[in-house]
């Protein structure tokens, strides 16, 4: 491994108070560099479940199990006693354009009935024209997997995907009705993490297995739906590079990321063959992690 690629940055993010705890880089499907400013353990990866949710629609998907342009309400048939639901589609989920103008779940603390926040929050827009971000959507993409399939997320990646990954049963959070939250609350180790990013980069491919569709792969990585009306003053230009399925777009051309609260990222780079993996828990400025990929690895790579 070339350790000394790294140097640069992790002097950036000791300098800076970034708090990452562990640093993997893949090349041309090897691990070729890596810092861990802390022991390697399963952690919780926040938002960067999503991206694991997206793998599982997209395997259902090639199983026969559900299809994207499916109504919710075809899964969930409380969707058609709520004006305007019945016409949300598994794509609108997948690119977080339901319709709602603010994420109707923003914890699960408390919550009995995900599916019924969901329908709580009015719907503004059109399904399928304006994007917010929406923890809801990712866990009724679980809950569909479930109704679909006849098993919980977690069970039905278990087999399809962590294990031909060489990842054991991780821990992910179920509801009080055993469906897998979806949004959030998987544990993985950054090397873990790096695994699916690769697969991602490999266009569903680890070993000699299709794990996902290389169609829907393709799909899930590019510009679904446009986020550059994201003004937040914590946002940057890759808040505002657009969405894919359950994924994020990077402003550097072409490349994308997992994306999780505190710091967590997977940025796959396809101009470099390359994946980025960082596992952290940095409170505040948490894209200023993301930003050293730019400033001091990208050029390296």
């Amino acid at each position: 491994m070339h350790g000394t690629i790294l140097a640069p940055l992790v002097q950036a993010a000791q300098a800076r108070n970034l708090h990452i705890r562990n640093i993997v880089v893949r090349q041309h499907d090897h691990i070729i560099a890596r810092h861990d400013f802390m022991p390697e353990t399963p952690r919780m990866i926040f938002s960067v479940s999503k991206t694991f949710v997206s793998m599982g629609v997209g395997i259902a998907q090639a199983e026969g199990a559900l299809h994207l342009q499916d109504s919710i309400a075809e899964y969930l048939p409380r969707a058609k006693q709520h004006p305007g639901f019945a016409e949300i589609t598994l794509e609108n989920l997948l690119t977080m354009t339901s319709g709602h103008a603010a994420c109707p779940i923003i914890s699960k603390r408390g919550v009995t009935d995900f599916e019924a926040e969901f329908y709580a929050e009015p719907l503004l827009y059109a399904p399928g024209t304006h994007f917010v971000y929406n923890n809801g959507a990712s866990y009724m993409l679980s809950k569909i997997i479930t109704v679909a399939t006849g098993q919980s997320l977690l069970d039905y990646l278990d087999s399809r995907l962590f294990a031909p990954l060489g990842i054991p049963r991780p821990q992910w959070t179920p509801d009080k009705a055993g469906v897998t939250l979806g949004f959030s609350q998987l544990h993985l180790t950054a090397s873990e993490l790096s695994r699916a990013g690769q697969l991602l980069l490999n266009g569903g491919v680890w070993g000699d297995r299709q794990l996902i569709p290389q169609e829907y792969v393709a799909m899930a990585t590019r510009k679904r739906v446009d986020t550059g009306h994201i003004a937040d003053e914590w946002a940057t230009e890759d808040s505002r590079a657009g969405y894919g399925y359950q994924l994020w777009m990077n402003a550097h051309p072409g490349s994308y990321r997992m994306d999780g609260y505190m710091g967590q990222y997977v940025a796959v780079l396809p101009d470099r063959d390359a994946v980025v993996t960082y596992v952290s828990d940095e409170p505040e400025n948490m894209l200023g992690i993301l930003a050293l990929t730019w400033e001091f690895l990208l050029d390296r790579l």
